[in-house]
């Protein structure tokens, strides 16, 4: 059950409390990928086997979707792990797909019920507004 949300995008930084970080997010990463020529193509598949095999200790995939289905996305991947591993994540993202890839959103939530509602709170009011 995913209790809280964090829309990340570069001009809306935020931080998730130290107290937090260790643990278990869950990454729902958009995408859109940009018009590609049949060989094109051949090296994204080739390019996302890279990435599935570069991903950070502790960070795994929990679904890959071919189509995001009522958005302008082209799919999107959901990843599961510690927030600490997260910017990590994301330099390897952007290192294999930059030519790739039109546009991303990053929807960020807690997995469960991973700390008290006090913590929630202080997450919510340090968040950028939605």
């Amino acid at each position: 059950m995913v209790i809280s949300f964090f829309v990340a995008t570069s001009d809306m930084p935020f931080t998730i409390p130290s107290d937090l970080q260790e643990s278990d997010f869950v990454y729902v990463v958009m995408y859109r990928l940009k018009p590609m020529s049949e060989e094109e193509k051949k090296n994204w598949i080739k390019q996302w086997v890279v990435i599935r095999k570069e991903l950070p200790k502790d960070i795994k995939i929990v679904t890959e979707c071919g189509s995001a289905f009522g958005t302008d996305f082209t799919g999107f991947t959901v990843f599961e792990g510690p927030f600490s591993k997260f910017e990590e994540l994301v330099d390897i993202l952007e290192e294999n797909t930059k030519n790739l890839i039109e546009k991303t959103l990053t929807i960020i939530g807690t997995k469960g019920l991973v700390a008290p509602s006090s913590m929630l709170e202080r997450i919510m009011k340090e968040r950028p507004i939605d």
